[in-house]
């Protein structure tokens, strides 16, 4: 029994060694072209909600095709798909994400727009007033820096409002511990270092009245008095129709101070808004009413692209103006777009249609090869 399998088995080694060697196909090799087809392929899948596959998708156009033309728009679309997708961690790599792309992209014509999510990533782990004010201290921080850089921007007046907006919840973060310093434990200096960051920082806090009043009152425990006159006397002349006005001028006349008239600004000025009961308890709650934008850069909510990122998604090369020197390091070489070749004379096209039969025999020596692997490929 021996005897016979010993050659049997002989054979088909034999029989293999014959076979033929052909090689597993890479889909993600590099080929021309290619990366437009896996950009269009992640932006399908983006658009159905399909984040982590067109995540991969995108992350094979970044690695595999260094120059593509393509490459910021697939940076950027990886940090839209973790701000669509939401929750503090996925907040937080769309951070990563947008940072990234705002500094190998800073002339992009969307970086304003990046830099704005940025704030809004922060935004969105904001915290009610009462409790940790560490998002909100990152999105003012943001939003600061964008409006400096962006002050052409057509984004600068929404910059402003999320400005003004954040730096409201900051201001009743420092009012509450200020009012519990001053009324709790009569920490006169403590609340007024908490006023006076109010008063400096805060130009639109809606209880800036209340903040003037309470630092002169502060100034006042504190036997500081020329100091104080001057904040109850900013309170009379800016904010004349404050609830704090008539006690204010009260401190102006026992100190024998004059009662100034209301300033220009002042003029202006109506009654400070405040929120009434239920506005309340939605900020204590952390409902803070935030304008802030759930879509991405280029992808919305619903899974369209946005009109003002239409066209960078159409033309990229002509959005971010050639990436030749994003990365200095590459794999594959940087093609440069060749002058159109000359028409080719009419003698020449008859001798090349005349030519082209000639690399038949060729197709008929690989199917020939291709045989050759006889029944070895039945034991791949």
């Amino acid at each position: 029994m021996m005897k016979r399998l010993i050659p049997i088995s002989l054979a088909l080694l034999l029989l293999g060694a014959c076979g033929g060697k052909d090689k597993v196909k890479n889909d993600n090799a590099y080929t021309p072209g290619r990366d437009k087809e896996l950009y269009e392929q992640a932006e399908t899948k983006l658009k159905k909600g399909r984040y982590d596959e067109a995540r991969l998708l995108y992350n094979v156009v970044i690695t595999t095709y260094a120059d593509s033309e393509y490459l910021p728009l697939a940076k950027l679309s990886i940090a839209d798909s973790f701000y669509l997708e939401g929750g503090s961690s996925n907040l937080e790599q769309a951070i990563g994400g947008y940072k990234d792309f705002a500094q190998y992209f800073p002339t992009h014509p969307l970086a304003c727009a990046v830099k704005l999510k940025i704030a809004h990533s922060h935004m969105r782990q904001m915290n009610a007033y009462n409790r940790d004010w560490t998002p909100a201290k990152k999105a003012e921080f943001q939003l600061k820096a964008t409006e400096i850089s962006c002050r052409q921007s057509p984004l600068a007046p929404q910059i402003a409002q999320n400005l003004g907006e954040v730096q409201q919840i900051l201001g009743l973060h420092e009012r509450d511990i200020a009012n519990f310093y001053m009324g709790n434990r009569q920490a006169y200096k403590a609340a007024e270092g908490r006023w006076r960051d109010i008063v400096a920082n805060y130009p639109s806090f809606t209880y800036r009245d209340e903040a003037l009043f309470k630092l002169g009152v502060a100034l006042i425990e504190q036997e500081q008095p020329e100091e104080a006159a001057q904040f109850f006397s900013q309170l009379v002349a800016d904010i004349p129709l404050s609830e704090f006005v008539p006690e204010a001028k009260k401190y102006l006349e026992k100190l024998g101070k004059p009662i100034p008239e209301p300033s220009a600004i002042g003029k202006a000025n109506a009654a400070p808004d405040r929120p009434g009961r239920v506005g309340r308890a939605k900020l204590i709650l952390g409902m803070n009413d935030l304008e802030i934008s759930k879509d991405g850069v280029l992808v919305s909510r619903e899974g369209d692209a946005k009109d003002e990122a239409a066209e960078q998604l159409q033309k990229p090369r002509e959005a971010i103006g050639g990436v030749g020197s994003v990365r200095a390091n590459t794999k594959t070489p940087v093609t440069t777009p060749q002058a159109e070749a000359a028409p080719v004379p009419a003698a020449n096209a008859v001798e090349n249609k005349e030519a082209k039969p000639a690399a038949t025999p060729a197709g008929k020596d690989d199917k020939k090869k291709k045989k050759k692997g006889g029944i070895a490929g039945i034991f791949k």
